[in-house]
């Protein structure tokens, strides 16, 4: 069997049989060797019997309860599939997208996983906030590389949330390589029906981001990017009109990390710590950047999920950061490590000579860029671009490139924008 597509829902009847009539006339081109599974989460809408009788060729598992996204480990255990298609409910690959993942997972051994684009009906993109960090709704995984790690078994009380970057650091950090080409293009219908409550969405992503800094990130690290994502999606939640629903997945957080030291923390390693974060790439980015346009005072665009490898690669330059620039209101009258979050009349009221747009999210980048252009008329440095699948001349199964080397563990690539 090649291809295994994994299908998680939980009362969301309509939107799963819309899937699966998406996934089935669509079928891979993989002579006919696809298979399709379905986790039901406990639930109580019909959802089991209107699968069982629309589409009685998937493979339905049914759980007693919501498990959460642990529960697609139920199905990764049984499927045949050399590679997992992991689909939401309302997430299905377009055109050949499929096929040409495995296509190129098939010549590159050493790749765990293939990450497309995510579409919304609207034509906007969801993403990742790094795009090392692979959608489950949009993604191809080598089956045996998710069942060496343990799959998903060690985000077990995660619920959801955040699951992805804890799968992808223990992906890297076993040694393999993540991809993501904007040319492998999925469908989110973002069904609203059975969605998150918000009270949880923002106690889980203070929770289980916590947990991921304080399980894999060495010391100070640790320090800085739990201090900053506290800061940050307690600010969101309290926005939100959810402080406390934050302040729960902080104590949370905090019980865990007594758990985790009990249990002696095995931080990732430092090649796997900058594959996801890319520091020392930022660092030098920041510098080879900052000598080229003679740039002394510079303002950050966005405070991001990954704000901390921008400030300090702008540190390490000897730059003075006059503002961070960020129009969500979330942030209004906050200090990032003593410098002023402004929106953009503010921060560029100052008197910079350069931009430096941290926000390397997939789906926010160029929507950002094009604000950036309209606001600032000077430098602009844009720290990751994307890259087609297409561009790499798909190679025959086994056929081995130089390009296949350059594309291991790239989260950003280099790109200046001059205006």
């Amino acid at each position: 069997m090649k291809i295994s597509y994994i299908i998680l829902t939980h009362n969301r009847c309509a939107a799963v049989l819309h899937t699966l009539e998406q996934v089935h006339s669509r079928p891979p081109a993989t002579d006919g060797q696809w298979e399709t599974w379905v986790v039901d989460n406990g639930s109580t809408d019909g959802t089991r019997e209107a699968i069982a009788q629309a589409f009685p060729q998937v493979k339905l598992i049914c759980r007693p309860k919501n498990e959460g996204v642990w529960a697609r480990h139920y199905a990764i255990e049984q499927a045949t599939g050399k590679y997992i298609c992991l689909l939401d409910d309302d997430s299905y690959p377009l055109e050949d997208a499929t096929a040409r993942s495995v296509r190129f997972l098939d010549a590159r051994p050493e790749s765990a996983s293939v990450t497309g684009s995510l579409v919304l009906p609207d034509g906007s993109q969801e993403a990742s906030a790094l795009p090392m960090i692979p959608a489950n709704g949009a993604v191809c995984i080598r089956r045996s590389a998710l069942l060496e790690i343990g799959g998903f078994r060690f985000c077990k009380s995660f619920q959801r949330q955040a699951e992805e970057y804890e799968l992808a650091i223990r992906l890297i950090d076993a040694g393999y390589h993540l991809h993501r080409f904007e040319d492998l293009v999925y469908c989110h219908k973002k069904s609203v029906a059975g969605a998150r409550p918000s009270a949880q969405v923002h106690r889980l992503d203070m929770r289980n981001n916590l947990v991921i800094a304080d399980r894999y990130l060495p010391t100070k690290l640790r320090r800085a990017y739990q201090r900053d994502w506290t800061m940050r999606y307690g600010a969101i939640a309290k926005h939100k009109g959810f402080a406390k629903a934050a302040k729960r997945g902080l104590w949370e957080a905090r019980i865990w990390s007594a758990w985790e030291s009990l249990r002696h923390r095995k931080p990732a390693g430092e090649k796997t710590i900058e594959a996801v974060f890319a520091l020392d790439q930022q660092a030098q980015l920041v510098a080879n950047w900052a000598t080229q346009h003679r740039i002394r005072r510079v303002v950050i665009a966005d405070f991001s999920k990954n704000l901390y490898a921008t400030y300090r690669a702008c540190k390490n330059a000897n730059l003075n950061i006059e503002a961070v620039a960020d129009n969500n209101t979330a942030f209004s009258g906050m200090r990032y490590r003593g410098t002023w979050i402004k929106d953009d009349p503010c921060a560029f009221g100052t008197s910079s000579d350069g931009v430096v747009l941290s926000n390397v999210n997939p789906a926010q980048i160029d929507a950002r860029m094009d604000q950036l252009r309209a606001r600032f008329d000077g430098p602009i440095l844009r720290l990751w671009q994307p890259q087609r699948l297409a561009d790499l001349d798909e190679p025959r199964h086994h056929e081995t490139t130089p390009i296949a080397e350059q594309h291991k563990h790239m989260p950003i690539a280099p790109a200046v924008v001059e205006l």
